[in-house]
């Protein structure tokens, strides 16, 4: 009887750990489902998040390249508008100097020639032109924009040395004083290069700075 009743108890235990047993089972095998979806949502959100970085990655890319060639263009832009200046600077340089000829001619026309001959001396000084010994009127004229007998009128009216010879020999002394005050150690024949011949009787010596002197 006791035997019996012993063997029950046991078929009892044993039914029983079996049953825990299932349900451990189906409990485990719950949680590790959810545990496989919970990982499955991060990788699904992880990858959206990489895809969304690429993306944002793209985007700040083209942002940039759409920068760059923008700078670009504004560098070339600005370029130009440099240069549109700079040719608008010198057109207007132009403009004005060609202004002050038309005003320089509409002046010298209406001159006396006494008025002419101060702009011819200026203008010959200005242009070095009776630094030239073999310098012609023609030559004069063609500088200065005149004709050869309104320059020799002009020329007419000084009281002294009133030929275009004796006028540019004038010119050729008072720059050899000049660079005899300039340089007080200089004689006469410290003068180089004449440039001005006074007289064919007086010989010409050359000296140190590239002038010529037909004085001594």
């Amino acid at each position: 009887m006791h035997e019996a009743l012993i063997l029950k108890l046991i078929i009892l235990a044993l039914g029983a750990i079996f049953i825990a047993v299932i349900i451990a089972l189906v409990l485990s095998f719950s949680v590790t489902q959810k545990l496989m979806k919970h990982n499955a949502n991060l990788i699904n959100k992880v990858q959206e998040g990489d895809k969304q970085q690429a993306s944002t990655q793209q985007t700040l890319y083209e942002k940039e390249h759409e920068l760059l060639k923008t700078e670009e263009q504004l560098k070339k832009a600005l370029e130009e508008i440099d240069n549109m200046m700079r040719q608008a600077h010198q057109a207007e340089r132009t403009n004005q100097l060609l202004q002050q000829e038309i005003n320089d001619v509409t002046n010298v026309a209406d001159m006396t020639d006494e008025q002419l001959m101060g702009w011819i001396d200026a203008q010959i000084e200005s242009l070095g032109l009776h630094k030239n010994p073999n310098v012609t009127l023609k030559e004069i004229s063609k500088a200065l924009g005149l004709t050869q007998r309104r320059i020799t009128q002009a020329i007419k009216t000084r009281r002294e040395d009133n030929t275009l010879a004796e006028y540019l020999n004038a010119k050729r002394l008072l720059e050899g004083c000049r660079l005899l005050v300039e340089q007080p150690n200089w004689t006469i024949d410290d003068l180089q290069e004449p440039f001005w011949d006074v007289t064919q009787a007086i010989p010409r010596k050359k000296a140190p700075n590239g002038l010529t002197c037909g004085c001594r």
